[in-house]
């Protein structure tokens, strides 16, 4: 789902044929979707979905509402989500109102926008090559006769 891989403008069907890319989809404002929904291209949402939504790209409109787990390379929203967002770049704008966990490697909120939840970053694979493995620290400890651990003696320098 997050890879640097950039997919061909074109699709190819059976018989090998390029085909032109897919139009976005959109949900119009007198639409309500109860159900999950799946794409690989880009997704406009100007209705109400009450489900899970994979896309490449979505697009939440100022008279949307999304409720449920939202998995993208790219999110704007405008409008209503409840739920849980995971996407490499998440968008705010003034008049969205989302009340969910996000997990994203960059966020941008537009001032205005209200935002409850958690929010996580996850880095990119060169992020993760780049961080040092963190090694846990062992105290010195010395032990005692009874068993008990007593802290190590402080050498006295002169």
């Amino acid at each position: 789902m997050f890879s640097k891989k950039q997919k061909s403008p074109t699709r190819s069907d059976a018989g090998g044929a390029p085909k032109a890319p897919a139009a976005p989809s959109i949900i119009s404002s007198d639409l309500t979707i109860n159900g999950n929904l799946t794409s690989e291209g880009d997704v406009q949402v100007d209705g109400t979905v009450e489900g899970d939504i994979i896309s490449s790209k979505l697009t939440v409109s100022s008279t949307a509402s999304v409720r449920g787990a939202i998995e993208c390379e790219t999110v704007v929203i405008a409008g209503h989500v409840t739920g849980q967002i995971k996407a490499r770049h998440v968008t705010l704008a003034k008049t969205a109102r989302v009340i969910a966990d996000v997990i994203q490697e960059r966020l941008s909120i537009e001032p205005g926008a209200f935002f409850e939840g958690n929010c996580r970053h996850f880095p990119n694979e060169t992020e993760k090559k780049a961080l040092p493995k963190l090694e846990p620290v062992k105290p010195a400890v010395a032990k005692s006769g009874n068993g008990l651990a007593a802290p190590a003696p402080v050498e006295a320098t002169s």
